[in-house]
């Protein structure tokens, strides 16, 4: 027989439901509004522990809701009887995610994941002899020496260079506008880049 439950996760629920009456101040009514919804998704994931979940299943779960019949009565699941359960769900899994051992990778690997590693990069007299050793001939050659040269002189990120127009460009203060809306900067922010000396 299929075990209907998991330990783990039914250790999780009860400390959520403790979370939800003690300090979000639920009556009992809320509560178990949520562990309807928790259950009704613990039974289409057939009881699989909580820290495998992924978002597929809660898009499957949608799904399901929406196809759902009541075994009795033959009538489906109203709209708001499944936003709530939905909103409930998500709610769970949100505090869910700040409990330790849930959606995080143990102390060690986050160790791992997050130590700094040096990588190499070309010192300012070997990119200088790049440049001075670079073709010049044609336009594009010239273009070419001229972006290495660029991106010297700003550090700008290879996607930000390649969206900048002559307008951003300000020689007279050394500076180039990295704007946003224009330029492809890294999380979409808006700063001014000055010329290396």
């Amino acid at each position: 027989m299929t075990r209907k439950y998991h330990p783990d996760n039914e250790r999780m629920k009860r400390k959520y439901f403790i979370f939800l009456k003690e300090a979000k101040r639920q009556d009992d009514s809320s509560v178990d509004a949520v562990a309807k919804a928790i259950s009704r998704f613990e039974a289409y994931t057939k009881w699989r522990d909580f820290k495998a979940f992924h978002f597929e299943q809660a898009v499957g779960f949608k799904a399901h809701l929406n196809k759902y019949r009541n075994e009795q009565t033959g009538s489906s699941l109203s709209k708001a009887t499944m936003n709530s359960a939905l909103r409930s769900l998500k709610t769970f899994f949100q505090w869910l995610a700040m409990q330790a051992g849930y959606f995080n990778l143990s102390d060690k690997d986050t160790r791992v994941a997050t130590a700094k590693r040096n990588r190499p990069v070309p010192t300012l007299e070997q990119i200088q002899r790049v440049i001075a050793v670079m073709p010049s001939n044609t336009v594009l050659e010239k273009r070419s020496r001229a972006l290495v040269a660029f991106t010297l002189l700003t550090g700008a990120r290879d996607s930000a260079i390649a969206s900048f127009k002559l307008k951003h460009v300000d020689l007279a203060a050394g500076s180039v506008f990295q704007d946003a809306r224009e330029v492809n900067t890294k999380a979409s922010k808006t700063f001014t880049t000055y010329f290396f000396p």
